[in-house]
């Protein structure tokens, strides 16, 4: 059977004067996310240049896009606050989520996850 688990990945930089406000956010979503049973991961990696990495999992794009329903006020002004360098979602995606959200999309070729 097919994992419907998806990843996604987001590299992106905070605007310049930003950076408060954008962790006031992420504390809101970091909150939200913490009480979604789909939202299986949920880690943001920052470099010492002060880019950063931001990691999310989910059960399924249900479940993904239940979670942006849920933080849809959070991710406007995440959107707002941040300059976004590239973002992959890896797993099985309709192609109507690819196009709303311009993600390249890789699909898993092999495995050996336990």
């Amino acid at each position: 059977m097919e994992s419907k688990i998806i990843d996604m990945i987001f590299t992106f930089t905070v605007k310049e004067g930003k950076q408060k406000l954008y962790e006031e956010v992420m504390a809101e979503q970091i909150a939200i996310a913490k009480t979604e049973t789909g939202t299986l991961v949920y880690d943001i990696f920052r470099k010492p240049d002060g880019s950063y990495c931001q990691h999310e999992r989910y059960a399924s794009e249900d479940a993904c896009q239940e979670h942006n329903k849920n933080t849809a006020l959070q991710l406007a002004e995440w959107f707002e606050l941040t300059e976004i360098s590239q973002i992959i979602a890896l797993g099985p995606l309709s192609e109507s989520f690819k196009e709303q959200f311009g993600v390249e999309n890789y699909l898993l070729f092999v495995s050996a996850n336990k």
